[in-house]
């Protein structure tokens, strides 16, 4: 980036604008892009910005930040993307006891 930055100058953005981008065509641009690495589904920039708003919370940041990052305004919206990447649940199972102390061992076949 930095070596871009010097290459570019005073211009006001580091990567080169393409024509299309500010007159509705960024999602077409988009598809082009991503056909040309041979990636075929359809995506949009709604899609990208729900998987690294998951992406994110699941590697763990706060989701505070995450929204801030996103410009997320209402938190009720920005919920899904916290269950999504089971933000919600993080930790909740660390304390359960499921085994028995005790393991029967004469019920148990083996298979190999």
């Amino acid at each position: 980036m930095i070596e871009l930055k010097n290459i570019r100058g005073n211009e006001e953005f580091v990567l080169p604008r393409l024509s299309g981008w500010d007159h509705g065509m960024a999602g077409e641009i988009l598809r082009t892009f991503l056909r040309s690495f041979g990636i075929e589904k359809y995506v949009n920039f709604h899609t990208l910005r729900a998987c690294f708003a998951t992406h994110v919370l699941a590697s763990g940041a706060e989701p505070t930040q995450v929204m801030k990052m996103g410009d997320w305004a209402d938190f009720k919206t920005f919920q899904i993307y916290i269950r999504m990447a089971g933000v919600d649940v993080k930790g909740v199972t660390d304390n359960f006891r499921v085994m028995p102390k005790v393991i029967d061992l004469e019920n148990v076949v083996q298979i190999r």
